[in-house]
């Protein structure tokens, strides 16, 4: 009986030793995942909206980012100006 007690103290001791160096592991992953979303930008939905021309009579769009402050494509024809 004192054998199996002191097993299952050993294993115990063992176990709880253990826990502590899974939870440095987990929160070194979870930390390079939250260090590398620092920015807001990361985090929302980016946001487009869409610019309409009339150019040489021919109407045109073009996509701007509103998240990153650049133009996505360029000018694309859609049809003659009416």
């Amino acid at each position: 009986m004192k054998r199996l007690i002191s097993f299952c103290l050993a294993f115990l001791i063992c176990f709880s030793l253990s826990v502590p160096a899974f939870a440095d592991v987990a929160l070194q992953e979870v930390g390079t995942v939250i260090s590398s979303n620092d920015s807001d930008e990361a985090i929302r939905a980016e946001e487009t909206i869409w610019y309409f021309r009339v150019w040489a009579g021919i109407r045109q769009m073009r996509l701007w980012s509103i998240t990153y402050r650049k133009w996505l494509t360029d000018w694309i024809d859609i049809g003659p100006a009416d």
